[in-house]
């Protein structure tokens, strides 16, 4: 990791030392730094408004917990019962289990207790690196995630359907909260009285992934301030183009007006001359596998015209993409806002808001330095404001001539011959990729939170049951099932795995499958699941999972030391062989959440639980596993119905008793 940051930290001082550029640490030791004239402070200082909330708790943040090895293994036993053929196959997990717990098992753990007493998180480093800046396959479709929203009301047509209007909406929302980022005035987030980890909110903005050195096998991220980077770039017909957001005197955001007459340049003046053979297909590369696009990024910074443009990518403040399409089922939003014709994007920005011809909107973001807890939560932001504009106020903000103060400019790049084959392979690559996979929305209006907590159940857990039901109910058989539990508690908290399998999961769909078991003993055992689930992921929460710990005692491994049989049994890895990817991030003001399966053998199932509805993005890749996302979907609406009919059954015959 060090060599990887001298070289990327060696070409950016060459880059920009026209600019005096400095790498300073983030002031909340994360341990990642930003390129900047001045540190933040210096900002901060002069903002009257700065009120220094966002990050107040991050010091006081406990450190990742190291659970013990004991209970470890305990708990992994009890999340194989299921796959157990019989009892003797579960004695030798037992048998492994009491030989890694009586030879290496105590080595490895003492290692990980010492390799964590000296840092807050003891698994980011091996996290961020090998779940992401070291994962080959392209970002899109195999680790970025999407949000769709939701339209907004009739009162808003104006806006909703111009997308220059809606472009200039989003800009305007989003430079607010940009804004109140840099006065710090985002409430640190506090539940039940703990705080959680605000660092990803550090991540969002002012950043993408940057391709490593060929030789290295890695990415990395580049960070740029806040404050003195005051401007988006927009990718129209594969072009970008560099918009500028604040007032370059005062800092302060500039007018509706002045934002939508640079997009209203970009669309009908700017891109006029340009033609698509000549000028674009950058955005392609992005969409390489990682090894393929180190390389095609070494043939594109040879021109330093080309550099400079990536440069100006990489310290916007995100990217807007105007999409000359009109999506409107679920599944046309979803696919183009999850990745679109591929062109028209950068993918290692680590956030892109995407508007199309008839007014849909969305976003896009890029995985390896941040989850979903701060994109869910400005996207959300971004949709709830404007829906609460005045439109004829907003449209005439628009229409008001002002001093323009916006410079919008196009971003040159050479396309070499050999930048131009790279182009051409990617795009060939991107097509093989994206048509290998199908998606289908399961949007579900029947019932939702309400309904679910009215039946004494986590909402959460319960749609975990209704997955698990569905898969046995199409393949007579449960399959190994991540659910992503945050650990946000913890200074630095990314993810654990919820492990939805269980021996009550078993029981439940085997009986419910059973026409010879009552209805009132189904939902006993349906309850019983659901609370098993919700413990299991409450401990995952609190970093007492079972999936990270083997993941951190495999990273204290050395090179002379023999391979546990543990680790090397069929059944342990298969366990963690991620067939039924599952995780929810929710919005009323959403309609569209997704990303890939994990594995190709599976489904990636993203879902969104609301008051009254469910929804779920269903994708697979149906030539290796042989499974279809309709026939999943089918079963997804047979399950809930099944579910919903025993429950409110049972209910009307206890009110009778």
């Amino acid at each position: 990791m060090k060599v990887c940051l001298r070289r990327s930290s060696r070409f950016l001082e060459r880059s920009m030392s026209s600019q005096v550029l400095q790498r300073f640490p983030f002031e909340t030791q994360n341990g990642e730094h930003y390129w900047a004239l001045k540190d933040n402070k210096s900002y901060q200082n002069l903002r009257p408004g700065f009120k220094g909330l966002t990050f107040s708790q991050q010091s006081k943040l406990p450190s990742l917990v190291v659970p013990e090895l004991r209970a470890t293994l305990e708990k992994y036993l009890e999340t194989i019962k299921p796959y157990c053929r019989d009892s003797a196959e579960f004695v030798r997990q037992e048998m492994l289990c009491k030989d890694f717990a009586e030879n290496m098992g105590p080595v490895l753990q003492q290692r990980l207790v010492e390799f964590a007493s000296k840092r807050r998180n003891w698994m980011s480093e091996f996290w961020d690196n090998q779940s992401y800046l070291e994962y080959n396959d392209p970002v899109v479709p195999y680790v970025s995630y999407f949000y769709c929203h939701k339209p907004l009301p009739i009162s808003h047509n104006a806006i909703e359907s111009d997308p220059l209007m809606k472009a200039t909406a989003i800009i305007v929302t989003v430079s607010k909260f940009i804004e109140a980022l840099k006065d710090e005035s985002v409430p640190s987030e506090v539940i039940k009285g703990n705080p959680f980890c605000m660092n990803s909110f550090h991540l969002m903005f002012n950043t993408s992934r940057l391709p490593g050195a060929p030789q290295d096998n890695r990415d990395t991220n580049i960070f740029y301030s806040i404050y003195e980077n005051n401007f988006i770039v927009v990718a129209f017909k594969g072009n970008f183009y560099k918009v500028t957001t604040h007032d370059p005197e005062t800092n302060m955001p500039l007018s509706p007006n002045e934002i939508w007459s640079q997009l209203y340049s970009i669309v009908n003046v700017k891109s006029a001359h340009l033609q698509y053979e000549t000028n674009s297909g950058i955005g392609y590369l992005t969409s390489l596998p990682r090894d393929q696009w180190r390389v095609a990024y070494q043939e594109v910074v040879k021109n330093p015209l080309s550099q400079q443009s990536l440069e100006t990518i990489h310290r916007a403040s995100y990217i807007l993409a105007l999409d000359d399409v009109n999506p409107v089922t679920f599944e046309e939003k979803s696919r183009n806002t999850w990745h679109g014709n591929g062109y028209n994007r950068y993918f290692d920005k680590s956030l892109q808001f995407i508007v199309t011809q008839n007014g849909s909107s969305g976003c896009i973001n890029e995985h390896s330095k941040m989850d979903g807890t701060p994109t869910c939560f400005l996207n959300h932001y971004v949709v709830q404001e404007i829906s609460k504009l005045d439109p004829t106020t907003f449209i005439e903000a628009v229409r008001n001539p002002t001093d323009q103060r916006g410079n919008v400019s196009h971003l040159p790049f050479l396309i070499t011959p050999a930048v131009k084959q790279w182009i051409n392979t990617a795009q060939q690559s991107f097509e093989k990729v994206i048509g290998e996979h199908d998606l289908r929305v399961w949007h579900y209006n029947r019932f939702g939170k309400k309904f679910i907590k009215k039946h004494g159940m986590s909402p959460d857990s319960f749609i975990q049951q209704v997955m698990q039901l569905a898969v046995y109910k199409y393949l007579n058989k449960q399959l190994p099932t991540y659910e992503a539990a945050s650990t946000r508690m913890f200074f630095k908290g990314r993810t654990e795995t919820g492990r939805s399998v269980s021996e009550p999961s078993h029981k439940f769909v085997t009986a419910w499958q059973d026409p010879n078991v009552p209805t009132n003993h189904k939902i006993t055992l349906l309850k019983e699941s659901a609370k098993h689930h919700s413990n299991y992921l409450k401990a995952a929460a609190a970093g007492l999972g079972v999936d990270r710990h083997f993941f951190g005692m495999k990273n204290m491994l050395k090179p002379e030391d023999p391979k546990p049989p543990l680790f090397s049994n069929p059944l342990f890895n298969y366990s963690s062989t991620w067939l039924i990817s599952t995780s929810q991030l929710s919005s009323e003001l959403f309609d569209g959440y997704g990303w890939s399966q994990v594995n190709d053998n599976g489904f990636g199932l993203a879902y969104m639980l609301n008051d009254n509805w469910l929804h779920i993005n269903i994708v697979n890749k149906p030539l290796p596993s042989g499974l279809s996302v309709h026939k999943l979907h089918y079963y997804l609406t047979l399950a809930a119905d099944e579910l919903h009919d025993a429950l409110e059954a049972h209910e009307t015959i206890k009110a009778k008793l």
